[in-house]
Parts: C-alpha cells; structure tokens; sequence
C-alpha cells in the first residue's frame, strides 16, 4: 500500500513538473535581455530607449507586452 502511495506521488509530481517547465510566460524575455521599463506607446518607449543609451548600451527592444497591446516594454541587454 505504502508503494502505490509513494509511486502516485511521484507520478504527480513528474506531471506538475513536466507541465510546469513546458508553459512559456506571458512576456518572455529575449535572450541575454531583462525588463527595464513599461510605457504607453512606442514612440515613448523609444525615447525611454535613447535616453539609457548610456547604461545599457545602443542595443534595445520596444515590443507590445503580449496580453495587453497598448503597453510597450522596454528590453534592454543584461
């Protein structure tokens, strides 16, 4: 009795962890970028973009936050 037990406990807890490691985020990150900032429209955002030049570099992204589109999020390198 004691193995049927043990065996569904780690049956369920090889699903939850399966299940947990194939669902994607809502807002994932690119590679080697992080979050830096939420605005309300990309010409904002880009202006956010220009002027951090200087901490995070030339390279960043302005892209619609996936479950609301009229949010940009500012990614910016690591």
């Amino acid at each position: 009795m004691y193995r049927r037990i043990a065996g569904a406990v780690v049956t369920a807890a090889a699903c939850l962890l399966a299940i947990g490691t194939t669902a994607a985020p809502a807002a994932a990150a690119p590679p080697g970028t992080y979050a830096r900032s939420h605005h309300a429209s990309l010409a904002e955002c880009d202006a956010a973009g220009q002027a951090g030049r200087h901490l995070w570099g030339l390279i960043y992204l302005c892209e619609p936050f996936p479950t609301r589109p009229d949010v940009y999020v500012l990614w910016v390198r690591v």
